[in-house]
C-alpha cells in the first residue's frame, strides 16, 4: 500500500500543469510542458536501447515505476503526452477538467481498487471504477467555484466517458482518459 501511495503522490505532482494553465494561457503552459515531455521521450529512447540505464532507472525509482513498465512506455510519459495533447487540442475549460479527471480519478481508482476492490471488471475493479466516477463528479462540483465554466451535463458525461475509457484494456489509461473525456466533453458542449 505504501508503494501505491508514493506512485499516486507522484501522479498528483502533475497537478502543476492544469494549475499553470488555469493561471496563465495555452502557449505558456505548453512552453513549460514541452521540455519536460522531451526529457521523458529522451529517457524512453535511452532506456529501450541501453539495458543498464533501464535497470538503473528501475532501481532508483522502484517506488514509482511498476514492473510491467520495464519493457513498455512509462506511465509518466503517457501522462505527459496526454496532458500536452489535451492542452493543445481542447478549450481551456475542457482541457483542465479532463486532466483533473485523469489525475484524481486515476488516483482514487488505484487506491480504492487495490484496497477494497472485490468485483473484477477486466483489469480493474467495480469499486475502483465507482471511486473514479465519484471523484470526477466531486471535481465537477469544485470546478463550479472557479473560472472554469462547463455545464453540469457536459461534465457528468465527461466523467462517465473518463470512467469507461479507464476500463479499456487496449490502450494505457494514462494516455486515453484525458483525451477521450476531452473529446466527449467537446462534442457534448457543442450540442
Amino acid at each position: 500500500m505504501a508503494i501505491l501511495v508514493v506512485r499516486k503522490a507522484w501522479r498528483i505532482l502533475g497537478l502543476i500543469f492544469p494549475l499553470v494553465y488555469y493561471f496563465t494561457n495555452k502557449i505558456t503552459t505548453l512552453f513549460i510542458l514541452l521540455p519536460i515531455l522531451g526529457i521523458f521521450i529522451f529517457i524512453e529512447i535511452l532506456r529501450h536501447f541501453i539495458f543498464r540505464f533501464n535497470e538503473t532507472l528501475f532501481i532508483i525509482f522502484r517506488y514509482i515505476l511498476k514492473e510491467k513498465e520495464r519493457k513498455k512506455i512509462l506511465a509518466t510519459t503517457w501522462f505527459l503526452l496526454s496532458v500536452f495533447l489535451s492542452i493543445a487540442l481542447f478549450k481551456k475549460d475542457i482541457a483542465i477538467t479532463a486532466i483533473l479527471f485523469l489525475i484524481f480519478g486515476d488516483t482514487a481508482s488505484g487506491i480504492v481498487g487495490s484496497s477494497f476492490g472485490r468485483t473484477k471488471i477486466g483489469r480493474c475493479s467495480l469499486e475502483g471504477s465507482l471511486a473514479f466516477f465519484i471523484t470526477c463528479l466531486i471535481i465537477a462540483i469544485f470546478i463550479n467555484f472557479t473560472k472554469v465554466v462547463l455545464s453540469w451535463p457536459v461534465v457528468v458525461i465527461g466523467a462517465l466517458a473518463a470512467t469507461l475509457i479507464e476500463l479499456s484494456p487496449w490502450l494505457d489509461d494514462n494516455f486515453t482518459v484525458a483525451l477521450f473525456s476531452g473529446i466527449i466533453m467537446t462534442i457534448v458542449s457543442r450540442l
